[in-house]
């Protein structure tokens, strides 16, 4: 099983890439939210957590799904990183509570995407965007193989993803995301939103969390690309995996 969580597809994408034939894909986001944290690994059943880096450190929803895990069986298990920027040390912070839940992780990668931080800085060109996906590819393909192996490639050093977390949430505040007139009153960020955040009144977007994830996946995915982040987002290009989400 993987269990993986997405934002704007990019790590669906690579769970999807690297899922055997008949292997259960789990999302994180809505397991939190119906609360099913218990599962149970069939003998020599492999378990993977698939996930994009916010901020440099696991996003709101893995880290709380990972500290209510429990997972029944001993196996191999991996992790696989998606990343618009730099590498980052969250790998080694889901490696530590993974182990106090008594899972070890065996093996971890972090695997380049196109950027979709959107909130916070202008997202790739087209050509940048194809070169992305094209490396993450080939980089998916050779994880592939590695994981077929089950070859180990431990991961240590979460301090850094740890110290970062606290302020990562803290700051991930949703009161400057609003609706521009040209929202259609569709409804695809409240039916999409992982962390149930959104909400339509009379027609228009509200924001009923004072804080989410910052996936992006509001700004990104709406179709009239009417969705804002205070003044940051206006213009800036919108991503969604292609493979996933028509844009």
């Amino acid at each position: 099983m993987i269990f993986y969580f997405t934002g704007t597809g990019n790590s669906l994408a690579a769970a999807k890439q690297l899922a055997l034939e008949g292997e259960s894909l789990i999302d994180m986001a809505k397991a939190r939210c119906s609360g099913q944290f218990t599962y149970t690994r069939q003998k020599n059943e492999r378990v993977g957590f698939v996930f994009p880096v916010y901020c440099e450190t696991l996003p709101t929803i893995v880290y709380d799904f990972v500290q209510s895990l429990k997972l029944r069986g001993k196996g191999y298990t991996f992790a696989v990183v998606t990343c618009g920027g730099s590498r980052s040390s969250c790998a080694g912070l889901l490696a530590e509570e993974l182990k106090k839940r008594g899972i070890p992780l065996h093996y971890a990668e972090t695997v380049p995407m196109p950027n979709n931080a959107i909130t916070v800085m202008r997202t790739c060109t087209p050509e940048h965007e194809k070169s992305q996906l094209e490396k993450g590819a080939r980089m998916l393909k050779e994880i592939r193989k590695a994981l077929a192996e089950k070859r180990i490639r431990p991961v240590r050093g979460g301090m850094t993803a740890r110290f970062l977390l606290p302020l990562y949430r803290k700051c991930a505040v949703t009161r400057l995301f609003f609706a521009e007139d040209s929202c259609t009153g569709c409804g695809l960020c409240a039916m999409n939103c992982p962390e149930q955040a959104i909400r339509m009144n009379d027609g228009r977007p509200v924001w009923v969390k004072s804080h989410c994830s910052h996936c992006s996946g509001c700004i990104n995915k709406c179709p009239a690309k009417a969705i804002q982040f205070g003044k940051k987002t206006a213009g800036r290009r919108r991503y969604v995996h292609p493979d996933l989400f028509q844009k």
